[in-house]
């Protein structure tokens, strides 16, 4: 499926509607609250989207569509949202089985299993079915110019919009992955991806953007620890939204991820080193902003954000 954006439910969730149309999507209008794509319904994540692009790719029966939103705010990049579907035609479901679970556990550049780059990911399967839930920085730089997969490098659409309307780019976002396909519930695999850009959300700037020396990389994550609480709240915020997709996905039981044991770990790790990162939050900030860094306003924000 294709890869790839606040921080309020954004409502990953899905609901048939059969008596409503479709929306009619056009490129560079504007889309709030929700939408009505291949006969599901599903609620935009908060504020205005621009609708960017919709792709098409099909092999005998098989048929996947993606479509893609933009978030903008004082041109600032503030996000990006997908919605992918992928479907059989009814005839090859093993086959597509098969190869969307194969690309969860073991894709060569991108998976549901959890890599050095990635914050958080769970990841269910059995027989045809998959459950995955993954959180993750982004590198936008490798992500536009020059990506580990080779047919992810159709972003010149991307990069001619940013241009166009004379966008500024973070160095990093933070992506949220949600994928679940079960044919024996309904004949559609769904994949939503949503990107936000933490510094219009109060975070301080990303020093590094890098991937591997980025300061949201896994191993780098807990010396930045104003960045670090952020992930963690950003992780758990998506988790229940996940509960919600599940739910109107019509997950069953069993095929459901269980991330109740994630969201008690982190929240104790967090209230447990409440003190100690409160000092350290305090005087990262304060050495960020010495070092110019940080504007005074963005100091003024942050600070009040930690005293909060």
């Amino acid at each position: 499926m294709k890869k790839l954006l606040g921080i309020v439910v954004l409502g990953l969730l899905l609901s048939v509607n059969v008596y409503a149309k479709n929306t009619k999507l056009v490129k560079g209008n504007s889309y709030q609250e929700k939408i009505k794509w291949q006969h599901l319904v599903y609620k935009l994540p908060e504020g205005k989207w621009k609708f960017l692009n919709k792709t098409h790719f099909s092999l005998e029966t098989i048929r996947l569509n993606c479509i893609e939103f933009l978030q903008a705010e004082n041109n600032n990049f503030k996000g990006a949202y997908s919605i992918c579907e992928v479907s059989s035609g009814g005839k090859y479901h093993a086959e597509l089985g098969m190869i969307l679970s194969n690309g969860l556990k073991k894709g060569k550049h991108d998976n549901c299993t959890l890599r050095p780059e990635y914050f958080f990911a769970k990841l269910w399967t059995k027989g045809m079915s998959m459950n995955c839930f993954r959180t993750r920085h982004l590198d936008i730089d490798k992500e536009l110019n020059y990506p580990d997969d080779p047919e992810a490098k159709n972003t010149l659409y991307i990069k001619e919009y940013i241009k166009d309307n004379n966008l500024e780019l973070p160095k990093t976002l933070l992506q949220s992955m949600h994928v679940f396909y079960s044919p024996n519930i309904r004949d559609k695999g769904i994949e939503i991806s949503h990107s936000i850009n933490p510094e219009l959300y109060g975070v301080p700037k990303t020093i590094n953007g890098q991937e591997t020396q980025s300061e949201y990389h896994r191993n780098n994550i807990k010396n930045h620890p104003i960045k670090n609480q952020f992930m963690i709240d950003w992780t758990q915020k998506k988790a229940i939204e996940h509960g919600y997709f599940e739910k109107y996905m019509k997950v069953k039981n069993h095929q459901k991820l269980d991330l109740g044991k994630f969201l008690k770990n982190m929240t104790k790790k967090s209230n447990t080193s409440d003190n100690k990162d409160f000092i350290d939050q305090i005087n990262q900030l304060n050495n960020l902003y010495k070092s110019g860094s940080l504007t005074k306003e963005e100091f003024e924000k942050a600070k009040k954000k930690i005293l909060n």
